[in-house]
């Protein structure tokens, strides 16, 4: 009688192989789609949660808060820009500020553009700062784009494109300019 032979030949174990290297290499295009657009999103929900952030916080104050586009949030006098990839919110106080020397002005919150930098995100923005008062309104409508690696390029000829929209009355939202559908939400 003979006896059973456990476990697999080298045939079987090279063909496995051979099939799951095949279907590795099938999903990678997607895969980097799929992470680029994930870049994507969490800079652009990372910015729309401090724009949200700020209007709170100028609420709560009853002062005046600006939130600012920058490559530098951590320098002492941050440069707006509106192709920043960082953000830095200021809050006023009660007493009149001076926003030149930013004399009397606390520093709420920021982010980094170190992520944004290394994964290769661009930022297109029409105005680099927008204040929100004690009441919630902004000082200017502002669009800022979230874009992928090739800056001019979004769905469907590449990575899909977010935009966080800043309206005067101070509604912060985030929307999908590849979106044409009317009654759909996430239209810009």
């Amino acid at each position: 009688m003979r006896r059973a032979v456990q476990g697999f030949t080298l045939v079987e174990m090279l063909v496995g192989l051979g099939l799951t290297v095949f279907f590795m290499l099938m999903t990678l295009p997607s895969a980097s789609a799929y992470l680029t657009d994930a870049r994507i999103r969490a800079a652009a929900q990372s910015y729309y949660s401090g724009a949200q952030l700020a209007r709170a916080e100028a609420v709560r104050r009853n002062a005046e808060v600006r939130l600012l586009l920058t490559d530098d949030p951590r320098a002492s006098q941050p440069t707006a820009r509106v192709n920043g990839l960082g953000w830095v919110m200021l809050a006023g106080g009660p007493q009149e500020v001076d926003w030149s020397t930013l004399e009397g002005v606390d520093w709420v919150a920021s982010k980094d553009p170190e992520e944004a930098r290394t994964t290769g995100l661009h930022v297109a923005a029409n105005k680099a700062v927008v204040q929100f008062d004690g009441q919630g309104a902004a000082s200017v409508n502002q669009i800022v784009k979230f874009l992928g690696p090739v800056a001019d390029t979004c769905y469907p000829q590449g990575p899909r494109c977010l935009h966080v929209v800043i309206s005067l009355g101070g509604q912060v939202r985030l929307c999908d300019p590849g979106i044409s559908n009317n009654g759909d939400n996430r239209k810009c």
